[in-house]
């Protein structure tokens, strides 16, 4: 605040002019806040927006502008940004803080397929094991786990079970698939 005032040689005193200014004195970069990480949030999550604060050393507590362009995709795997953003009223702008979320969406099964069917392979046959096949909508080919006790027999009659299964990274099983052979294996003379 200035003030002016004059009084001249007879005494006589003029009115008292005052003029005020008022500013903001503030050269402080605004501060974003958040607990939030980014991060792989996995398999069909659901998918909360992070939470933002602001502190300013003048205008003290702020609601940050949050910006997203949204979810995008590429097959299975998803991923959003949020961008947080402030400038106060110094135009001092505060560090944005940017988060991004990735996950996957998957909730169909694999399917295993094989060639191969059950049935009876005759005498003596040169046993090969099936070849089985996957294909998973989000990780795409895949070699199923193939198991199997290996031959069982009852005298000369004998039998072998394969079963293929799979669970993709979402936790989908595969519905299992089984090939079974029975053969007679018998390579001695009978004897009259």
């Amino acid at each position: 605040t200035w003030t002016a005032y004059y009084t001249d040689a007879c005494g006589n005193t003029a009115d008292e002019v005052s003029i005020t200014y008022t500013w903001t004195q503030d050269t402080e970069l605004p501060v974003i806040s958040t607990t939030a990480e980014s991060g792989d949030l996995g398999c069909n999550p659901t998918v909360q927006a992070p939470v933002f604060t602001g502190l300013d050393n003048c205008a003290g507590v702020f609601v940050p502008i949050v910006t997203t362009t949204g979810i995008t995709n590429t097959g299975c795997n998803y991923s959003q940004t949020w961008t947080a953003n402030y400038t106060d009223g110094c135009d001092n702008a505060a560090e944005e803080v940017v988060i991004t979320y990735t996950w996957i969406v998957d909730t169909e099964a694999p399917v295993i397929s094989t060639e191969a069917t059950d049935g009876d392979l005759g005498c003596n046959p040169a046993i090969v094991d099936p070849v089985f096949t996957g294909l998973d909508n989000c990780a795409g080919v895949f070699d199923p786990v193939v198991t199997t006790d290996g031959p069982a027999n009852d005298g000369c009659a004998y039998t072998q079970t394969w079963t293929a299964n799979y669970t993709d990274a979402c936790d989908n099983a595969a519905i299992p698939v089984s090939i079974t052979y029975t053969w007679i294996q018998d390579t001695e003379l009978p004897v009259i």
